[in-house]
């Protein structure tokens, strides 16, 4: 497995992996109109491309296959962090994870924190993180649950 930043032309791959894994792990803990809200069908790749350009993610690959991929923005802040919802407890989101601390490290960053799913809560718990609280994120006028998480170095 290679972990790398984002290359052009792979926005596509990780929007459906973003989608696909949403809607696939996450149906015991959140509604059908939740996870649409969440993970719309519709794709805005110029949307999506420009987020990419800016947070430039990293991606998990084995040869040409995207396993997953992880933003880290200058605060700490981890907004999108997925494993391909097939290949989830075998490592890759560990492997992410110590790339992503290394980056903030390097950044001289000492917290990461995100809101994190409910079914991601053990996860990050097993990777250091703490649960600061629950709250409401208003998506497209939908409250989703989520759970703030917080890592200090």
């Amino acid at each position: 497995m290679e972990i790398r930043t984002i290359h052009s032309g792979e926005t596509g791959s990780i929007w459906q992996l973003f989608h696909d894994t949403v809607h696939r792990i996450s149906q015991a803990d959140y509604s059908e109109s939740e996870r649409a809200v969440w993970a719309p069908e519709d794709y805005d790749e110029p949307r999506w491309v420009s987020r990419f350009i800016r947070t430039r993610p990293l991606v998990a690959m084995e040869g040409k296959r995207l396993l997953g991929f992880a933003e880290l923005d200058d605060d700490g802040r981890i907004d999108l962090f997925y494993v391909h919802h097939d290949r989830q407890g075998e490592g890759i989101g560990r492997a992410l994870m110590q790339r992503l601390k290394a980056e903030a490290a390097s950044r001289g960053l000492s917290r990461l924190y995100c809101d994190a799913s409910i079914n991601a809560r053990p996860f990050f718990e097993a990777m250091g993180f703490i649960e600061v609280e629950q709250r409401r994120l208003e998506r497209h006028g939908q409250p989703v649950q989520v759970l703030l998480m917080e890592y200090k170095a």
